[in-house]
C-alpha cells in the first residue's frame, strides 16, 4: 500500500489557512502560465503558417502574371479581329425577354461572355416538374 499519498494528505489537514492559500495561488499562478503559454505557442504557429501560405499564393501569382505578360508580348504584334457576339433567336414561343433573362444569368455565373455562351434554348418536353422528381426519388429510395 502506498503510504507517501496518506501522509500527503495528513500534510495538507496540517497546514495554516495561509499556507493552503499560497499553495492555491501556486497553482491557479501555474494554470495561468501553461494556458497563455499554449495560446502563444498557438498564435506563433499560426502566423507562421499564414506566411507560408501566403508566400506559396504570391508565387503562383508571379508565375500567372509572367504566363499573362509572355502572352501579351506574342499578341501585341497580331491584329484582333472584332469578335461577333451572336445573341440567340427566340424560337419554340420564347420570348426574347426569357432569352435575355437567361443570358443575363449566364454572364454573371462566368464572368464575362468569352467564357461561356449559350447556343439554343428550348423548352423542356413537360413531364414531370423539378418537385415531382424530387418527390418521386425521395419515396423510391432504398433504405
Amino acid at each position: 500500500m502506498n503510504l507517501s499519498g496518506i501522509t500527503s494528505l495528513m500534510n495538507v489537514a496540517d497546514l495554516t489557512m495561509a499556507e493552503k492559500g499560497i499553495t492555491s495561488a501556486k497553482v491557479v499562478l501555474t494554470g495561468f502560465v501553461v494556458v497563455f503559454a499554449v495560446l502563444v505557442l498557438l498564435i506563433v504557429i499560426i502566423s507562421i503558417y499564414s506566411s507560408i501560405i501566403q508566400a506559396a499564393q504570391n508565387s503562383g501569382k508571379k508565375k500567372q502574371e509572367k504566363v499573362v505578360e509572355n502572352i501579351k508580348a506574342t499578341t501585341t504584334d497580331k491584329v484582333e479581329a472584332p469578335v461577333e457576339t451572336v445573341a440567340p433567336v427566340a424560337q419554340d414561343g420564347i420570348s426574347e425577354e426569357v432569352i435575355a433573362v437567361i443570358s443575363a444569368a449566364v454572364a454573371t455565373m462566368y464572368g464575362s461572355p468569352e467564357k461561356a455562351k449559350i447556343k439554343s434554348i428550348k423548352k423542356s418536353d413537360g413531364g414531370r416538374s423539378a418537385w415531382a422528381n424530387a418527390g418521386l426519388l425521395n419515396n423510391t429510395r432504398p433504405f
